[in-house]
């Protein structure tokens, strides 16, 4: 956490911390078999960035920084392996319904393929331990490390596949806040005191989404807003409403489509994390703001899909087309669910398929998403 030429100083992954990644990536990938070994190491090292992301805003407890050593070691000691406690890492996201879905056998994330050598995943763990920047930090301009920023731009820049075959490619802040400005201010000036609609047809890993958000709460909750980055007039005169009765209304008016899974349910944390985070500055949220005390519903609206499709075919020509996408259902939307079993039927109800002992604040329905 000390290494000085990774540490962060804006919204962006810097170039050290991107290579340092990379050759992490490399290192996996030569301990998985297959040809897909590459795919496989890009999505192991890019969730250990989604726990770091989170435990570094004590959204969750950590297992890979410094602090977590000695826990490690007692964890090692009982008999459990580096491999092991590098699962529980990555499955300790899904204590939330927004992150269930990142380990969903349907949304076919890499990490579910293989995974690495026990040698490669102890590397990782040092890394993260002793080398890694803390991914929550003061930045210099632009959106705050809780918006998850840098879990959006990296899942861009460290998962080369990801990019190529689904075209992913993340705006910059100011780019959205000035597409927002020409678009947002100009509705919110015609449409007062009413839910603004804005959808993101290809929302990818919720850059605008997020801008949005921020820009709308701004709104609803002061009664005016300024353009973030362009030279034009803002629009007062709005009545203020609650924190509590601002965050609905965005969750009402505010939808996201992206045909990736993965970088759906990345858009999904993201967005779910960063309400969560207004409501609490507010104090709408008691703290302190932890994921598994999120509120569960409703869930944002943001769908996996093709939405050049959407409305256009049969509900059986779709699942032709984009059969990967149709056998998906969507939380938060009409056709899912947004809100887990009671009953313990949901996710994790089968068992635990990793031999070792469980540490202190592993549970079986996480690690269960991986069966």
């Amino acid at each position: 956490m000390t290494s000085t030429p990774l540490t962060q100083t804006r919204p962006e992954p810097s170039r050290p911390l991107i290579r340092a990644l990379q050759r992490q990536i490399e290192q996996l990938a030569n301990s998985i078999p297959g040809k897909d070994a590459h795919r496989t190491a890009a999505g192991w090292v890019y969730m250990t960035c989604i726990h770091a992301w989170a435990a570094d805003h004590h959204l969750i407890d950590g297992r890979l920084n410094a602090d977590a050593q000695p826990a490690r070691r007692q964890f090692l000691a009982q008999g459990g392996t580096d491999l092991a406690w590098l699962t529980y890492a990555v499955a300790d996201t899904a204590v939330h319904p927004c992150a269930w879905t990142l380990l969903d056998p349907a949304y076919d994330n890499p990490v579910r393929h293989a995974s690495p050598s026990e040698t490669a995943g102890s590397r990782l763990l040092h890394w993260w331990a002793e080398d890694a920047p803390t991914l929550a930090y003061p930045v210099e301009s632009g959106p705050g490390t809780i918006t998850g920023w840098i879990l959006g731009d990296l899942l861009q820049l460290v998962t080369d596949e990801r990019r190529l075959a689904h075209a992913l490619a993340q705006s910059p802040w100011w780019l959205a806040d000035g597409i927002l400005d020409r678009t947002l201010i100009p509705a919110a000036a015609e449409f007062r005191n009413e839910t603004l609609r804005l959808i993101d047809p290809t929302c990818g890993t919720g850059h605008f989404l997020i801008r949005a958000i921020d820009m709308l709460w701004e709104l609803y909750t002061t009664g005016q807003l300024a353009p973030r980055q362009m030279h034009m007039d803002g629009v007062t005169g709005w009545t203020p409403i609650p924190p509590a009765a601002a965050a609905r209304r965005i969750l009402a008016g505010v939808d996201g489509m992206e045909l990736d899974p993965v970088t759906e349910a990345v858009c999904r944390l993201r967005v779910t994390v960063y309400l969560a985070h207004l409501l609490h500055e507010a104090g709408a949220l008691p703290g302190p703001l932890r994921l598994d005390a999120i509120p569960h519903r409703p869930m944002p609206r943001i769908s996996v899909g093709d939405s050049l499709l959407a409305g256009k075919v049969s509900r059986a020509e779709y699942a032709r087309l984009r059969p990967a996408q149709a056998r998906i259902v969507n939380l938060g939307t009409d056709g899912g669910t947004d809100t887990p079993a009671d009953d313990g039927s949901g996710p994790g109800a089968e068992a635990d398929p990793v031999p070792v002992v469980l540490p202190q604040g592993a549970e079986r329905e996480q690690l269960a998403l991986f069966s």
